[in-house]
């Protein structure tokens, strides 16, 4: 169902009046929570102030929509916007009083906070090169707007059991990390027809669990018939007593994955027979609705700058039409500045399609870039402080936000990301050599930096010294990966290594690789075939020694 403009009103004035009635003190701070979080709106570490976080289904964003998210920026998040491991984006300190009216400016433009936290079907992610990889077999775009505008104002939406994550792919890489969610949809094609693999169960957090497939084959017209059989199946029989096991992963870990087949493949049927019609509707209009953006234009050549021929082999990927290439704006920690947003959504429409899609490596891709306008785009980025090479590569680090804003993190994990990167710059080391290549950190173990299937993961811990000093440290595991049915949970390497240390394990693990490799190796690959073993004594010698 396409939310309407009453809808949004309706659920934006409830949300005003149960503010207002928590700031006459009609409401205590455990009534007030569920409201807040269904908005998407979070305590951060002091307990006094707020993190907005913001839906961006798809990560897909208009030039229009940037221009207003860094208005809000600037209006209530003093100045900086930060992207998500999911598509979202986040802005800090924002006035409890002001939501309301910022929550309307969002909606004018088509942007949404509702569901964004608390126990609802989160942001539906998307491959950011979907409608334009030339290894896709469609564009799964419209499909996963489909799926977002389905679920925003279900009745089961926001009475789940637990958070419950979406993720549309449609190319080789596995951009949207599908089988480390709730529900991962692969697309693909059956006797030239197009339609999705789906795979349900996983996630990450403090128990990993990867997805199984439970179909084989879902036409495309059929996905929100799939995907409401089995939030059905999590809201009848997901657990509700137990909030650390009410994933919908336990619940296929409980029954077996032969067994929770047999139930998707049932309530599909169900679903099928009591709102077939209207649910293939929905998905129909939304790939009628959805329009590719006009490609950008061609420029006259311009002259490259240093830099540009670096960060054009790193950043920039082939489209299925040849003159036009997608390029990545890799933004550092995932932070960007309301003025240089803006600055972006102008780029968007000059050299671009007038669109950008935000990633889970927390970078931008803009599409359809034409090959002729690339020195000037890069030139333009230059100008920006935005012209990291590096994207998806040793350098172009993921972190959580840490203890600087979480209230679960124990460590500063934008701060260590910052340490590694500037570690790396200070060895002579970028590591772009060994392809891509993905250090992910989180600054506690519920993996909101995605460390379980990094190349290297961090996860945080504080440590006691000698003295009884607890200091932030840091467990390292390697070869992790995504992809489908080739998704890998990291290994452990041996011990802790303190915040100092861990940059230069990074860059020792790395420099082995890139010298002891075989052709075309991916690390996953050759972690499983030097062992840990070999990768601890690597790790150990570059620091001296771990914490056991």
């Amino acid at each position: 169902m396409k939310p309407t403009k009453e809808m949004f009103d309706s659920a934006r004035e409830l949300h005003v009046g149960r503010v207002q009635a928590y700031k006459r003190g009609e409401l205590n701070d455990a009534q007030f929570r569920p409201i807040r979080l269904s908005y998407g709106l979070y305590y951060q570490l002091d307990h006094t102030s707020y993190m907005q976080r913001i839906k961006i289904p798809a990560g897909l964003m208009t030039a229009d929509q940037m221009d207003v998210l860094a208005a809000i920026t600037d209006d209530y998040g003093r100045g900086v916007t930060h992207v998500t491991t999911r598509q979202d984006v986040q802005i800090h300190w924002v006035p409890l009083e002001k939501t309301g009216e910022m929550y309307e400016r969002l909606e004018r433009v088509g942007i949404t906070t509702r569901g964004a936290c608390s126990d609802s079907v989160r942001n539906v992610t998307a491959c950011p090169f979907a409608g334009v990889s030339p290894d896709a077999p469609f564009d799964v775009t419209p499909h996963a707007m489909a799926i977002h505008d389905w679920f925003l104002f279900n009745p089961l939406n926001l009475t789940l059991p637990r958070k419950f994550k979406i993720a549309v792919e449609s190319c080789p890489l596995d951009c949207a990390q599908g089988t480390i969610n709730d529900i991962g949809l692969y697309a693909t094609t059956k006797g030239g027809k197009p339609g999705f693999s789906v795979w349900a169960g996983g996630g990450l957090g403090a128990a990993p669990f990867l997805a199984v497939k439970v179909l084989d084959f879902v036409p495309a017209d059929d996905v929100l018939i799939a995907c409401e059989a089995i939030v059905r199946i999590q809201h009848r029989s997901g657990e509700r007593k137990l909030r650390h096991k009410a994933r919908l992963k336990f619940l296929v870990k409980k029954v077996g994955t032969e067994r929770f087949r047999q139930m998707v493949a049932s309530e599909c049927e169900r679903v099928a027979a009591e709102r077939g019609t209207t649910l293939r509707e929905e998905v129909l209009a939304a790939v009628s609705a959805h329009r590719s953006p006009r490609p950008g234009q061609a420029t006259d050549p311009v002259a490259a700058r240093a830099g540009y021929e670096a960060w054009a082999r790193t950043n920039v990927r082939a489209q299925r039409d040849a003159s036009h290439v997608s390029a990545v704006v890799a933004l550092p920690l995932g932070d960007v500045t309301a003025d240089e947003l803006r600055a972006l959504a102008r780029l968007a429409r000059q050299y671009g399609d007038g669109t950008t899609r935000a990633t889970n490596d927390q970078n931008l891709v803009f599409q359809s870039v034409h090959r002729s306008a690339l020195p000037a785009f890069h030139a333009e980025l230059v100008h920006l402080g935005l012209a990291d090479g590096g994207a998806m590569h040793l350098t172009d680090v993921v972190t959580c936000p840490g203890s600087d804003y979480c209230s679960l993190a124990v460590t500063r994990s934008m701060g260590v990301g910052d340490r590694i990167r500037s570690h790396l710059s200070e060895a002579g080391f970028d590591g772009t050599g060994l392809g891509q290549f993905h250090v992910k950190i989180s600054g506690c173990p519920n993996s909101c930096g995605q460390h379980h299937i990094a190349d290297v993961g961090l996860t945080g811990m504080m440590v006691k010294d000698e003295h009884g000093i607890e200091l932030p440290h840091y467990s390292l595991l390697v070869g992790g990966a995504v992809g489908e049915g080739k998704t890998f949970i990291g290994r452990r390497l041996f011990g802790r290594f303190a915040e100092n240390d861990a940059p230069r394990a990074i860059v020792a693990l790395a420099r082995y690789y890139g010298e002891q490799r075989q052709p075309d190796e991916r690390f996953a690959e050759f972690v499983a075939r030097v062992g840990t073993d070999v990768l601890d004594r690597v790790a150990q010698e570059a620091v001296g020694g771990a914490i056991r």
